[in-house]
């Protein structure tokens, strides 16, 4: 597995790089202390399975590698880290396709947890952001609304369609179905399905749940 950690400090780019070293077998791990550098790494073989951003790099300071992931197939291989979370920046990047957001200042476990989570198929963001991240009171900017193929998956949702349902209507598979499920869930703040209708059936006129 090959990995590209992106942060301008470099004791956080090799604190994490021995922490996944020490924890997965045959792991390959490239660093870039800046979005130059990290443009750089993109370019080179072998590519990165996984990205860890941090969203603020000096070099960056309109976020245009953040965005540009956002709009590349990219963004469905990045987890975001941060010292301090910027609540609409993550909703973008949730909405776009990003596998989660980690704290730098997270416990180790937590890392690897949201890790683990992440290659099992999940999304991870710590459940003390999850509040925080469905509150949009905290931003006059606009938040991304989700990705063409997200707005497909939650239309489905939305009619009460399971998963190898929704993977047939659309022609996915069961596994790339799974995880654009939780990406939605996670952008929505909702546990569950059930807590997804209840959130957005009644504001869409037309839609209707089935049982």
């Amino acid at each position: 597995m090959n990995l590209l950690i992106v942060d301008d400090h470099p004791l956080t780019c090799q604190g994490l790089a021995a922490l996944l070293s020490a924890t997965r077998a045959g792991v390959q791990i490239q660093t870039a202390y800046s979005a130059a550098q990290a443009r750089a790494a993109l370019q080179r073989l072998p590519a990165p399975h996984w990205i860890f951003l941090d969203i603020n790099l000096p070099d960056d300071p309109h976020h245009g590698l953040f965005k540009s992931l956002c709009e590349s197939p990219w963004i469905d291989h990045t987890i975001l880290i941060s010292a301090e979370p910027e609540h609409r920046l993550i909703r973008t990047a949730l909405a776009a396709g990003a596998r989660g957001f980690i704290p730098k200042a997270a416990d180790p476990a937590i890392v690897l947890e949201g890790f683990e989570r992440i290659l099992a198929g999940d999304f991870f963001v710590p459940p003390e952001l999850t509040a925080a991240l469905t509150d949009t009171s905290d931003s006059t900017a606009p938040v991304r609304p989700l990705s063409p193929r997200l707005q497909q998956v939650q239309e489905q949702l939305l009619r009460g369609a399971a998963n190898k349902v929704i993977a047939r209507n659309l022609g996915l598979s069961d596994h790339t179905v799974k995880e654009y499920v939780s990406s939605i869930l996670a952008f929505h703040g909702v546990a569950n399905r059930l807590d997804l209708i209840l959130k957005l059936v009644d504001h869409r006129p037309g839609t209707t749940a089935i049982a």
